[in-house]
């Protein structure tokens, strides 16, 4: 086929080719093994499917995907639905159809779609391939069947003709000669050659009749028949194509449109043309246009009812000086008034037109702002239902990775799979398949154990692996459970020393909750060799970091000798949402609504510290009680109730965990975008992203589940124990000052920087910071002045610093380490990397 006619139909075969392989996979799994309990439709159904795949691989010229295809239908030929099929037979399928998506991945990525290890997959469907349809070709067939070609082009020009004295011999005379071609082509094994020549018989017998039957089989014949001349006769392409040129000369105009596809089986499309007329292929990129126009649509709403509101507000301020005026018209009449008290009377009558006018406008504001209101959401609801697509989509292929892996690793998995029919929005679904994918391998690779472990313990041979989506309200929660080893804390504690993500000091102060959620980091693996299946530390920190991009979180749950779940908590759709506005301090966020249950006054009696922690009693439930502030990384602000006073906060709901969080206001409820932040502020967990207000202010929009996950208290001390040591770098030269910061950095430590002494303290004051690198020379107060008052602080004393300096004579060193300081280095000793040693030598616990 043309490569540009290939390339604008690839979208739609390979949406199409998707969808059949998924439920090919779902039909043969099926099959597999004797079963009396089978749907008699079973069987025929996915022949049908496999026919119809075949057929759309052969139309576009898709050699190998086609050999595939027919290798699992030829297969399929002689099974009986009760005696199903064999283990091997299935597994070879599977295999099948993973080499072709994976062709089907290289065609997407604007590469050739051929089919990797193609010989190894036919022999394993019971196909020997002896040479290449090429080598047979030039082995003998090309002059047998070019010969055969020109009488069949001969047969197809005469049967265009309107008069044709025997037109059944015709015919049959060019059947038997196709028929004569396909057999001597599937001897040479050019299966391409023999599936055309049969195309092409089948296409003569549509032609015996004549009338508009003849003309449509007529046209599909003749495309036949230039891409046989094409495989036969290379050398001669434009020849073939003139002669195909000159036979469809006398074919009626009106068979070109509804031609059939070349190469397509005659029973094939029938079925699909009557459906095709009430379905529409859509691209993603289309609908992704279209979503974002349909948010911006609601965002203008917003902004559209924010006028309206201040129409409405000019009305009423232009009430107030009607009144003023008229007060000052009276008070002239009884002076007399004169030419001042008619002029004034003049611009009174005025003033009414003018807000009879500005009434009018309000009120057809109003009305167009309903009217908009009610178009955003029609289109806002259609397109919702336009991107739902059932979550059966995300869990069916599963069955051949599970069927796939286990075989791989000798091991017995049962799947089970709930949810398929909960709706979610396509984008979330497209963006969990590598997520899930990654789940499920790691919990056959890792989390179950062999049928001889199983035997040993106690257990069934049959590891049992749980795939599940659950509605949450306006979310959902994606569970993959197994009931193997349980994740093991010591273990992930041992690995995490080993690859350097902690010392064993801090491994050792987790807790077996904080531990678990190591095997998120990146590059975290336990496999200590690289297999097909693991150990390359790629995986689970895909999930996180796929989570949080989806405003959502990710939690693991272990039972040592009982199992392991993972729970991927997410929106139900990423369409326009409303926002909670609060205020803490002057900052003003956003935070999903339907994630705040309630906003409620505390009185300080309601709160109390229960084992150091702060909680605050709600309905007689205790909850935890934090700042929100602390809890999107902003410095601690003054909370009401330390004062005694009333303190309002927000009550957060995830799933059944609830959390509550101190505000300072709620500014407002409206519908918000929510933006990306892009791939740099990825790893700040507590923001899902940034929304436009309607009043052009740009707002961070919280995570909700991060916001909840992060409140427990083995979390909240996870946060504090494992992070490392944050560092002051305080110089006034830019250059210097960034160059430090850029180097302890790059060692993995956080860093803050200040411009001078007084600057540095104010940081130290209301920061936590374990160390402090300061020039020594600065204004408004310099390095030895930050380092005694550093030392003599009640509670900053024991804080290390190091003074980076030039000046280097003996006296100047004297007077730093009087001064307080525990370390003393020159600039030019910095590059060649004593500060990082000198910094772990100061913190030799937590560096």
């Amino acid at each position: 086929m043309d490569p540009q006619l290939l390339r604008s139909i690839w979208p739609v075969f390979s949406a199409e080719t998707r969808e059949q392989i998924q439920s090919i996979g779902a039909k043969v799994l099926g099959m597999e093994g004797p079963s009396t309990a089978r749907d008699a439709d079973l069987l025929p159904s996915l022949k049908r499917l496999v026919h119809s795949l075949k057929g759309s691989a052969a139309s576009l010229g898709l050699d190998d995907i086609e050999q595939v295809v027919h290798a699992i239908e030829d297969g399929l030929a002689h099974t009986r639905t009760d005696a199903g099929l064999p283990r091997d037979a299935v597994e070879s399928m599977l295999r099948g159809l993973s080499g072709i998506e994976a062709a089907m991945a290289r065609g997407d990525a604007g590469q050739s779609p051929k089919v990797e290890g193609l010989t190894a997959l036919l022999k394993s469907l019971g196909r020997e391939v002896a040479v290449t349809e090429a080598a047979s070709v030039a082995s003998g067939l090309a002059a047998k069947g070019l010969e055969v070609l020109d009488f069949l082009e001969a047969s197809l020009s005469a049967l265009c003709s309107p008069d044709v004295p025997d037109r059944a011999a015709v015919v049959r005379k060019a059947m038997e000669r196709a028929r004569g071609l396909r057999g001597l082509a599937l001897e040479g094994g050019a299966s391409r050659v023999a599936t055309l020549a049969e195309a092409a018989a089948l296409g003569f017998a549509r032609m015996e009749p004549g009338g508009d039957p003849a003309s449509l089989a007529a046209s599909d014949v003749a495309g036949t028949l230039v891409e046989m001349r094409g495989r036969l006769d290379a050398v001669k392409p434009v020849a073939a194509v003139t002669r195909a040129v000159e036979a469809l000369k006398a074919v009626p105009a009106q068979a070109a449109p509804e031609a059939m596809t070349p190469g397509t089986p005659v029973s094939a499309p029938e079925a699909r043309a009557s459906s095709a007329e009430h379905t529409v292929r859509v691209s993603v990129k289309t609908l992704d246009s279209l979503a974002l126009q349909v948010e911006l649509l609601v965002s203008g709403r917003s902004q559209q009812a924010r006028r309206s509101e201040g129409y409405r507000a000019l009305s009423d301020g232009t009430h107030e000086v009607l009144r003023h005026l008229e007060r000052a018209a009276s008070q002239l009449s009884l002076t007399g008034g004169g030419p001042a008290l008619d002029s004034l009377r003049s611009g009174v009558a005025l003033m009414r037109t003018m807000q009879k006018r500005l009434l009018e406008v309000s009120r057809e504001a109003h009305r167009d702002g309903e009217q908009l209101a009610l178009v955003a959401q029609v289109a806002r609801d259609d397109l919702r239902d336009l991107r739902m697509v059932p979550a059966s989509q995300l869990l069916e292929p599963l069955r051949r990775t599970v069927r796939e892996v286990s075989a791989r690793l000798s091991k017995d998995v049962a799947l089970e799979l709930a949810g398929g029919d909960v709706r979610l929005d396509r984008r979330i679904l497209d963006a969990l398949k590598d997520p899930l994918l990654h789940l499920v391998r790691n919990a056959i690779d890792h989390g179950l154990e062999t049928p001889e472990e199983r035997r040993s313990v106690g257990k069934p041979e049959t590891g049992r692996l749980t795939v599940r989506v659950v509605p949450r309200g306006a979310r959902i929660a994606v569970v993959v459970e197994d009931d193997g080893y349980g994740l093991s804390p010591d273990r992930v504690r041992a690995t995490a020393v080993r690859r350097g993500l902690l010392t064993e000091e801090a491994a050792a102060r987790l807790s077996d909750s904080q531990a678990a959620r190591l095997v998120f980091q990146p590059g975290f693996s336990t496999r200590e060799q690289v297999t097909a299946t693991s150990g390359r530390g790629v995986g689970l920190d895909v999930v996180q970091a796929t989570a949080a991009r989806l405003q959502g979180s990710v939690d693991v749950d272990f039972w040592a000798g009982q199992g392991t779940r993972f729970t991927v908590d997410l929106p139900l759709t990423l369409a326009a949402a409303l926002g909670l506005l609060v205020r803490t301090g002057t900052t003003v966020s956003a935070i999903p609504s339907d994630s705040v249950e309630r906003v409620l006054r505390l009185m300080p009696e309601d709160v109390g510290t229960v084992a150091g922690r702060v909680v605050a009693r709600v309905d007689g439930s205790q909850l935890t009680f934090l700042s929100l502030t602390e809890a999107i990384g902003l410095p601690r602000l003054p909370l009401a109730i330390d004062s005694g006073r009333v303190q309002m906060a927000a009550l957060v709901v995830v799933g059944g965990d609830k959390v509550l969080y101190a505000i300072d206001e709620v500014v407002g409820q409206q519908e918000i975008v929510v933006r990306s932040l892009g791939k740099h502020l990825q790893s700040v967990r507590h923001l899902a992203g940034a929304a436009v207000l309607d009043d052009g202010r740009v707002v961070p929009v919280l995570n909700a589940p991060e916001l909840v996950r992060a409140a427990r208290p083995e979390t909240r001390s996870s946060s504090t124990e494992s992070r490392r040591p944050r560092i002051l770098v305080c110089d006034d030269a830019l250059t210097t000052r960034f160059a430090m910061k850029s180097l302890l950095e790059i060692a993995g430590f956080p860093v803050v920087t200040a411009a001078d002494g007084e600057e540095a303290w104010g940081i130290l004051e209301r920061t936590p910071c374990q160390l402090v690198v300061s020039d020594w020379q600065m204004p408004r107060l310099d390095g030895v002045g930050l380092a005694r008052r550093i030392k003599a602080h009640a509670t900053l004393h024991s804080t290390p610093i190091i003074l980076v300096t030039s000046l280097d004579s003996p006296e100047d060193r004297a007077a730093g380490l009087e001064a307080g300081a525990d370390g003393y280095l020159v600039k030019r000793e910095v590059e060649r990397g004593k500060l990082l040693e000198l910094v772990r030598q100061l913190l030799p616990a937590r560096a």
